[in-house]
């Protein structure tokens, strides 16, 4: 049976004290690069795995994050806490996730239970604009991480896509195909991802000297059912529009059918941007919609790297964007779009 390397077998093939050893693989205490690298290459090669109850001693740290998440099985959180917790894992630090599934009583409670652990940080993974200012009600000693578009204050660490940037390239993707009657189809007003795609949005507009169809936004909810009605106002007001960009890609898919409906081609007639890349993994080769995939698993990933930093007393607060990659699809660039394309 072959022995397991200490860190003292560490420490004395790399040629340097037990104490710089310990420091260099904690990330702990002042240790040159150089030294630091050497360190960790050496535990690399001997196939170290440090001991963390006696790391936790040495440095008084845990090595345990609190991963606290409204709703784990959504659609916003599951890719956020999969990034993050792959991110943790690979750095040898272990989660605790709590999924408060919606319910505000539950949510205190797990505040409550994360500040009676001895933890380094928290990550919390959620889009309720209440749940910021509850969490950092609790004043916790340890740093707090928000992976979210809700949480913005300059005193907040925070990761979010950047819904911005989503709104301002989908106006440009529209206005450079020629489109001049643009509608924006969105969620409820004042959600903070609605409210920030929408002045990206605006703010291409009008560097292009166009003005938003329909008077402004339409604002509703993520539901396809409100791409459908959406759509039957957008037919019924009489305004010409010739393109939409849609919240979610469940209004677009609302829009397109009702559309189809009544003879109307899409993107022939009217072109149509969606958002959060719904159809990945059961879209035809041919990518039918024109969307945006927010990276969440990136937003998770960066913002547990950051929660790691923050534990390191590195970093400063403030909101990290990271911008959705865009995809353009058959619903703004053709050919015409038949129903069973996305139905």
């Amino acid at each position: 049976m072959t022995k397991r390397a200490s860190m003292s077998d560490v420490a004395r093939a790399a040629g340097v004290s037990l104490t710089t050893a310990s420091r260099a693989l904690g990330g702990v205490g002042r240790v040159s690069a150089e030294t630091r690298a050497k360190v960790i290459e050496t535990a690399e090669r001997l196939q170290f795995q440090p001991d963390m109850i006696a790391r936790s001693f040495v440095t008084g740290r845990s090595f345990i994050v609190g991963v606290l998440a409204e709703a784990a099985q959504g659609r916003f959180s599951m890719p956020l806490i999969v990034g993050a917790t792959d991110l943790l894992g690979r750095e040898n630090i272990a989660a605790v996730t709590l999924d408060a599934r919606g319910t505000p009583r539950r949510l205190n409670d797990y505040l409550k239970r994360l500040r009676s652990r001895r933890i380094d940080g928290i990550l919390v993974v959620g889009d309720d604009p209440n749940r910021a200012s509850l969490v950092l009600s609790e004043d916790f000693a340890v740093p707090v991480v928000f992976a979210s578009s809700s949480a913005t204050p300059e005193t907040d660490y925070v990761v979010a896509p950047d819904n911005r940037a989503a709104g301002r390239i989908a106006a440009e993707h529209l206005i450079g195909l020629g489109r001049r009657h643009i509608a924006h189809v969105t969620a409820a007003v004042h959600e903070p991802a609605v409210d920030a795609r929408a002045a990206g949005f605006a703010e291409a507009m009008e560097a292009a000297g166009m003005k938003t169809a329909l008077g402004g936004p339409l604002y509703g909810s993520y539901l396809q059912r409100w791409g459908t009605d959406a759509a039957e106002r957008i037919m019924a007001n009489g305004e010409p529009v010739d393109a939409i960009f849609a919240a979610n890609d469940e209004i677009a898919i609302g829009l397109f059918a009702e559309f189809h409906k009544h003879g109307i081609r899409v993107p022939d007639d009217i072109a149509i941007v969606g958002y959060d890349n719904r159809l990945a993994g059961v879209r035809r080769p041919d990518d039918p919609f024109t969307t945006f995939d927010p990276q969440l698993i990136t937003v998770g990933e960066r913002a547990a790297k950051r929660l790691l930093a923050a534990i390191g007393g590195d970093g400063e607060p403030g909101v990290e964007y990271v911008e959705p990659k865009f995809i353009v699809g058959r619903s703004t660039a053709g050919p015409t779009l038949e129903p069973y394309d996305v139905l």
